[in-house]
Formats: C-alpha cells, sequence, structure tokens
C-alpha cells in the first residue's frame, strides 16, 4: 500500500467516522424538549455531504478544501470538550475524527502532488 492510498483511506475512514459520529451525537444523546433534531442534521450533516463524491473518486481539490471544512468541525469539538461537564464521548470522537481527517486530507494532497511531479519528470 502506498502512502497515498493510505493517506486516502485515512481520509475516508475518519470522514465517515466523523459522520456516523455526527448522527449518533444528534438523534442518541439526550438533549432539551425543544431541540429541533432535524435541523441539526441539516446544520451538521449535510456540509459533509458536499465532498462526499470527490473523496470517493480521490479527487485531490475535494481533500484539500474538506481540509477547511473540518475546521469547523474541529473548532465546534474542542468548544463542546471544554463546556461539557463530564467526560462526553461524542465531542471527543468528533475531535479524533476531525483532526485525523483533517491531517490525511492534507498528506493525502501532499503526496498525489509528489507523485504526479515525480511521473512527469
Amino acid at each position: 500500500m502506498t502512502s497515498v492510498s493510505l493517506f486516502r483511506w485515512l481520509t475516508l475512514f475518519s470522514f465517515f467516522g466523523l459522520m456516523f459520529t455526527l448522527l449518533g451525537w444528534i438523534i442518541l444523546a439526550p438533549h432539551a424538549d425543544n431541540y429541533p433534531t432535524a435541523a441539526w442534521i441539516l446544520i451538521g450533516v449535510v456540509p459533509l455531504l458536499f465532498p462526499m463524491r470527490g473523496l470517493l473518486y480521490a479527487k485531490p481539490y475535494t481533500h484539500a478544501w474538506t481540509s477547511f471544512l473540518m475546521l469547523f468541525y474541529f473548532s465546534h469539538s474542542v468548544g463542546e470538550v471544554y463546556s461539557s461537564g463530564g467526560v462526553a464521548i461524542y465531542p471527543i470522537l468528533a475531535l479524533a475524527f476531525s483532526s485525523l481527517c483533517f491531517v490525511s486530507t492534507i498528506l493525502f494532497v501532499k503526496m498525489q502532488a509528489k507523485r504526479r511531479n515525480a511521473s512527469h519528470k
């Protein structure tokens, strides 16, 4: 397995891990009675649907801007971890998956560019 494919698979693993963590957090975690579940799914999960096709087809441009999208989920998770009273599994998982996705997308783009430049020489 090459480093490009390793970082691609790490990106996909962390991306879908973040997606399922957010769905579990929104649907399964206890919330207030006036908690609009559908609205939070739209706000939290729908933005992840936009880069999904490009990530599945290993498009470097999509990987690059997905790293910027992960910064939103990272900052949200850090805020939730900080503000939660005890150990909250969902924000910690979201923090881990968004961090891993951020790093793996950047490294995928970098390794893909190196491979492309080496093949043109």
